[in-house]
């Protein structure tokens, strides 16, 4: 008796030293997943520098040509006040050729003073020329650094919307409550916080740009928040290649020749073909089962789990924790079956549903 109890407390050892390895590949996964959507959102913070250092450079180019319209309008006001100037002394001219009372010193004060004031009209006519030209550059500068901003922000949302409308096809399609599924992603790996400001005319987002970047960081979370989720949902197959037998739904039994339920797809290929998992999970059974033969099953997240029966060999154990992918079994013929197969089920709180939808969904999308 004591050398089956130290044989019992040495295999319980071994078992906790295979939880705790395994419990590190779980964390080293987690840890893998944060750090890749932590370079995510470090591009992100990237992108949003940029235009950020856009919208300031444009903001400067603005501020300067506030600037040199000002001086164009001053340049303009002095060239009429030059013009009403030039306009009386030749008035004054004039009432000194009527008058002739004096006329050689009058006229040639007068004389001297138009041709200032015509030398200054010149120059003021070139300033204005000039500063126009300027103008026109920087207003040439600041509509290109706009159109880089709009650039750079249509191709965000460009690829962001692709990402995110195929996603969503693909969990439509698949007919998975994909609200449900996300809020329970939000609470579990979504942190947020810092101090409560209120938001008012310093901190509002300034203009549609802004505007814009906010809405496309809110879709960049939701297209994360979908494929971490989409890893943890059956979307694979679980053969390749191999032939399909046999669908889901009604339809009649091969040994009884009566019309049954068959809750699951069968796929034939040659025995020892490997079954892979379908998604991410932990083994919930592997052994023989009435009517299934040798059969795993593997529950995953959010109430989902698979099915593989009918095997020729299992080569996972109960409590192991698989990865998409991930080798699980052989093909085989155990069981009630008429021929080498893998009879594949999906399950959502217990509830067999169509594993074609899943199948077809996250085709062309994963």
């Amino acid at each position: 008796m004591k050398e089956a109890y130290e044989a019992r407390i040495g295999a319980m050892e071994d078992r906790q030293l295979a939880l705790e390895a395994e419990l590190n590949r779980a964390n080293e996964r987690r840890d893998a997943a944060t750090a890749r959507l932590s370079e995510k959102q470090q591009r992100l913070v990237r992108v949003t520098h940029e235009l950020n250092e856009v919208e300031t450079e444009a903001a400067a180019l603005r501020f300067e040509v506030d600037t040199l319209n000002r001086a164009r309008r001053e340049a303009e006001e002095r060239l009429e006040r030059l013009g009403g100037e030039l306009i009386a002394l030749r008035l004054g001219v004039a009432d000194a050729q009527a008058s002739r009372n004096g006329l050689a010193a009058s006229l040639g004060s007068v004389s001297g003073a138009i041709d200032r004031v015509i030398v200054e009209r010149d120059f003021a006519i070139a300033r204005r020329e000039t500063l126009n030209d300027r103008v026109a550059e920087l207003e040439s500068e600041v509509s290109s650094y706009e159109d880089r901003q709009e650039r750079l922000l249509a191709q965000l949302e460009g690829a962001t919307q692709f990402g995110l409308s195929g996603l969503e096809k693909m969990f439509r399609r698949a007919n998975v409550d994909l609200d449900r599924i996300l809020g329970e992603l939000s609470r579990d790996y979504s942190g947020s916080g810092g101090p409560f400001l209120p938001l008012d005319e310093a901190n509002a987002p300034d203009g549609e740009a802004d505007r814009r970047v906010a809405s496309l960081m809110h879709d960049l979370e939701q297209v994360n928040l979908m494929r971490f989720a989409a890893e943890r949902l059956p979307f694979a197959m679980p053969v390749k290649g191999g032939r399909y037998t046999s669908n889901f739904g009604p339809r009649r039994d091969p040994l009884r020749r009566r019309m049954s339920m068959h809750a699951g797809i069968d796929i034939a290929g040659p025995r020892g073909t490997p079954v892979h998992a379908t998604a991410d999970g932990v083994v919930t059974y592997a052994g023989r089962q009435r009517g299934y033969g040798i059969v795993v099953k593997i529950r995953h997240a959010f109430g989902f789990e698979t099915v593989y029966a009918h095997l020729d060999r299992a080569r996972v154990t109960l409590g192991q924790r698989v990865e998409r992918g991930d080798l699980i079994a052989d093909m085989g013929n155990t069981g009630r079956s008429t021929g080498t197969h893998l009879h594949y089920e999906v399950r959502i709180d217990a509830e067999p549903v169509n594993p074609m939808k899943f199948i077809e969904a996250a085709r062309d999308v994963l």
